[in-house]
């Protein structure tokens, strides 16, 4: 995994989808419609990025904390349909050949908000030399 690259895919869409999601409670069992091609091959790419984010070194702890609470609260059909919806309104910016723009978009479907860049550094002051020199 890119650090940078899923850091500037995680910045450019955490204001996409709103992160009510991490704090959703799971809904009751349900009859549901069986799974398309498309979702299952989805969920079955997104649970590898999930699992390999997890063991990266790459991926910040924050992250890593925000993507376990998620999965814990969320089941995977429901992080994997909004991560769809992310990439179909924003297209270009979720490719899901890239597992770093995918976990940029999951983790924004998440509600991981990237902490601000720190400020850049002041420059020091311009040392005058000591007088009588």
């Amino acid at each position: 995994m890119n650090k940078a690259a899923f850091l500037a895919a995680a910045v450019l869409l955490a204001g996409y989808h709103a992160p009510a999601l991490a704090q959703a409670k799971p809904a009751a069992p349900a009859a549901s419609a069986p799974l398309t091609a498309d979702q299952k091959e989805h969920a079955v790419e997104d649970f590898g990025i999930l699992s390999g984010a997890m063991r990266s070194d790459q991926v910040p702890d924050d992250v890593k904390a925000a993507l376990m609470g998620c999965i814990y609260s969320n089941p995977l059909s429901k992080i994997s349909s909004a991560i769809d919806q992310i990439s179909a309104a924003n297209p270009g910016k979720v490719d899901r050949t890239k597992p770093d723009s995918v976990l940029g978009a999951m983790a924004a479907v998440c509600g991981y908000k990237p902490s601000q860049a720190p400020s850049a550094a002041t420059p020091p002051a311009e040392q005058k030399p000591p007088a009588g020199r």
